[in-house]
């Protein structure tokens, strides 16, 4: 047994987030808004979430499946293993390839972590 605290993602309870299945791991027992956090966002095979805005930064780890991010009126695809980042106020969403769930790790902080924010 161990004492190190443990957030199990099918502990975390599910929710529809900007048209997404969202699941908010960290911080713990916070139902809403945080200032930093950490996420699972899942979208339905032949799904998209709805375009939105926050003033927070948010980056993603796609951690299964395949679609596309719209950011700011660019597009790109997108498949397990990319990572990016989506700044402050870009409008965003995603949309998935046909098949499976587009499952991606989302952490959202004030500021970008690393140079490339």
């Amino acid at each position: 047994m161990t004492t190190l605290p443990i957030q199990r993602r099918d502990q975390a309870p599910a929710h529809e987030e900007h048209g997404c299945i969202f699941r908010r791991v960290l911080p713990w027992g916070l139902p809403g808004p945080s200032d930093t956090g950490m996420g699972i966002c899942t979208v339905p095979p032949g799904t998209h979430t709805v375009p939105h805005s926050h003033p927070d930064f948010e980056h993603f780890y796609v951690a299964r499946g395949r679609g596309r991010v719209h950011v700011d009126g660019e597009s790109t695809d997108i498949g397990q293993g990319d990572a990016f980042i989506v700044r402050a106020m870009q409008v965003h969403h995603f949309e998935t390839a046909d098949g499976d769930d587009l499952e991606m790790v989302s952490i959202w902080s004030p500021t970008p972590f690393g140079a490339a924010g």
